[in-house]
């Protein structure tokens, strides 16, 4: 076994589907003959068509690269073009890059990294990337040891009749590990893990089998003889607190946050109100910062135009717009990939003192923090500082992206 090949015995691959929705052509046919070992076809199908845009096209053709199926190993080809299929959102992509940086492959290993890329594809419904982001929070690797987390992530990917993590909830229920002690559920989980005849999962059914008395041995074995894929694994009674476990974990129903505060031409401000506006053609975002509530009917208003009025009902109102483009014009957003941003104030003060500038970095601004994925529903989060002339700002968010788009916004690059 290659040196590469040990680092992956702890979290498993995903694997490779045979056919995809892609009606490129061109794609199966590159998929079909990485099957057969035909790489030269391969690489004759698939990388046009990779350097077209087409995230599955990149994901095989970074796959390649790794494991130098028809080219030589070059881990530099193989993180790029798996990156710019992961920015499409391909949860196979994601997963790779995930286990790349948990497993050292390639690059340096780094939890954190791994736990982002694992996050990104589980959200995506990956049982693959389900189970290896429980493993990260049952072992505390790149996130705080979190034995409820694991346990959802591991029950999310149980449910899709993933038996690594039907047997990881039986050994949770056999042990109390994040779950209340449950012979009967831990038999349960283990007999459905073992169904595929798993020598190792049989041996712990019937260890545990041994200890249960005959009335729990029907009620585990009923449980077990129940479940079919896609119901709740035995033991899901707790789903719904799960559920919220996982949801915490995404962020998916965190309130909206956000802040602003600096000067406007030498007048100072703050602000902690916001609404948010996606124009999602683009993945650009406009991002409304007030200093007063802004009610329902004015958000639902900037949700579809990404205009935000400098006076109400007569009067000067304090406020930030900032338009930008979190992922550059791609759906995952990064620091890095913000290089301008539609900047424009208002002060109920001193309104000649607002401007309407279009910004630069890195010299009129730094992003500090960039994450979350440029999509209706998703969570955005960020801070942004920035200074020149007189006017400063530093703005802070974590906002959800709504689901409808605007009509218009800021036009990114590719």
């Amino acid at each position: 076994m290659s040196h590469r090949a040990r680092h992956r015995t702890l979290l498993l691959l995903v694997v490779a589907a045979l056919s995809c929705e892609s009606g490129i052509a061109g794609l199966n046919e590159g998929i079909e003959a990485v099957v057969k070992g035909d790489y030269a076809t391969a690489m004759k199908e698939l990388r046009p068509l990779a350097e077209k845009g087409d995230a599955e096209a990149q994901y095989r053709l970074g796959r390649m690269y790794e494991f130098g199926r028809g080219v030589p190993v070059d881990m530099a080809q193989a993180l790029g073009w798996l990156r710019k299929s992961a920015a499409q959102g391909n949860a196979n992509a994601e997963l790779e890059l995930g286990v790349m940086y948990a497993s050292s492959d390639g690059v340096k290993e780094d939890g954190k990294q791994a736990v982002a890329w694992f996050q990104k594809a589980a959200t995506q419904g990956n049982p693959t990337a389900q189970y290896n982001l429980a493993l990260m929070y049952a072992k505390g690797n790149g996130v705080a040891k979190d034995d409820a987390r694991a346990i959802a992530w591991f029950r999310k990917a149980a449910d899709q009749g993933y038996a690594g993590a039907q047997f990881k909830l039986g050994v949770a229920y056999e042990n109390g590990e994040g779950v209340a002690k449950d012979d009967v559920l831990s038999f349960a989980n283990y007999a459905i893990a073992a169904r595929d005849g798993n020598k190792e999962y049989v041996a712990y059914r019937d260890a545990l089998g041994k200890k249960l008395n005959p009335s729990q041995m029907r009620q585990a074995q009923a449980l077990a003889a129940d479940w079919q894929v896609g119901k709740p694994t035995p033991g899901s009674a707790t789903a719904a607190k799960d559920q919220a476990v996982t949801t915490a974990a995404t962020g998916a129903s965190r309130p909206n946050k956000c802040s602003a505060s600096g000067a406007m031409e030498g007048e100072k401000f703050t602000a902690s109100n916001c609404a948010v506006s996606l124009y999602g053609d683009q993945h650009s975002v406009a991002i409304w910062f007030n200093e007063d509530p802004i009610s329902p009917a004015e958000a639902e208003k900037f949700q579809t135009s990404s205009y935000a009025d400098g006076a109400k009902a007569g009067k000067q109102r304090t406020l930030v717009t900032i338009m930008f483009c979190p992922g550059g014009g791609a759906t995952t957003a990064s620091a890095a990939a913000v290089k301008s941003i539609d900047l424009s104030t208002n002060h109920a003060k001193a309104p000649l003192a607002g401007i309407q500038w279009s910004v630069k970095a890195p010299g009129d601004f730094k992003v500090e923090r960039m994450t979350g994925e440029v999509k209706p529903g998703a969570m955005l989060t960020g801070r942004i500082v920035g200074a020149r002339a007189k006017t400063t700002w530093a703005l802070d968010f974590d906002v959800k992206l709504p689901e409808k788009d605007a009509a218009a916004g800021m036009t990114c690059g590719t």
